[in-house]
């Protein structure tokens, strides 16, 4: 029989969201959580801002305030009010070999964006083709600051922040999901993930974070529950804890169960709602 666990740490996208909305049966799963004694927090490729807006009024009822929080895959570990907590930031060096991969692939990128160091902050979106200005402000202009100018001058603006991570959206005609690769000649990883090609640092990662946050709030992994759906989410459910859930279905979690180093001991269920029904399961 598996013990109640003390921590529960979800990814948002395709794990308790569909498309950005938090399904009902969620919603009353996590607070069956709390009911029986449960932090509950999240891990995300989003930046702060991002994963607030996805809550929305839901923010503190569904994630404990005592909770410490796993952000743009790892990069960073902020609380509850979106305060540093941890965070690895690139160097120079690496901003440059990004802007240098960007500039040379130009044809297959229409976005790039990062998120700020300062959570109140918009996120700023850079647009390869200024026709697409206009269109991605309407779109992302409630969190997002829409702008388009030379790659080197949005070099000098990248190079001015303290980043942990950068998004490249990919055309609509590259299809490449669910695929890690690693850069021999600098220390960033790329994520192929929901159109987009994430850089982030290569010894980061959301199960090294996960370590870090057992360490702070004192939990035993056993007392872990983990729900995941991607490839962000592969070290942190290979991660020993008393529940490792993967919410997918098809290809896309044959895809996953093929990177975890086993994956027999996985709970698999289709869809936010499934886990949802899963969670009130829990005794």
């Amino acid at each position: 029989m598996k013990t109640i666990p003390k921590l529960a740490i979800f990814d948002i996208d395709g794990t308790i969201a569909n498309k950005g909305v938090i399904p009902p049966e969620v919603i009353s799963g996590i607070k069956h959580l709390h009911d029986i004694g449960c932090i509950t927090s999240i891990s995300t490729g989003r930046g702060y801002v991002r994963l607030k807006e996805v809550f929305g009024d839901n923010f503190d009822n569904l994630i404990s305030p005592q909770s410490l929080i796993i952000i743009e895959h790892g990069t960073k570990i902020v609380d509850h009010d979106g305060n540093i907590i941890i965070a690895d930031y690139f160097k120079d060096s690496e901003i440059e070999h990004v802007v240098d991969f960007l500039r040379a692939n130009i044809g297959i990128f229409k976005l790039v964006w990062f998120n700020p160091i300062d959570v109140t902050k918009k996120i700023p979106v850079w647009c390869a083709d200024e026709r697409d200005v206009q269109a991605e402000t309407q779109k992302r202009g409630h969190y997002a600051d829409v702008f388009t100018c030379s790659i080197g001058e949005l070099e000098e603006s990248i190079l001015k922040q303290k980043l942990t991570n950068i998004s490249l959206k990919l055309k609509d005609y590259v299809k490449v999901e669910n695929l890690k690769l690693s850069f021999t000649r600098t220390d960033t990883n790329i994520i192929f993930q929901d159109g987009n090609m994430e850089f982030i640092k290569n010894n980061i990662n959301k199960g090294l974070a996960l370590a870090e946050v057992l360490r702070k709030l004192n939990i035993d992994s056993s007392e872990l529950l983990i729900a995941g759906n991607a490839i962000n989410d592969v070290e942190m459910l290979d991660y020993e804890a008393g529940y490792k859930i993967l919410v997918s279905k098809g290809e896309d979690r044959a895809t996953i169960l093929s990177y975890l180093s086993s994956p027999e001991s996985i709970i698999k269920v289709d869809s936010p709602e499934e886990l949802g029904h899963f969670l009130r399961s829990i005794k």
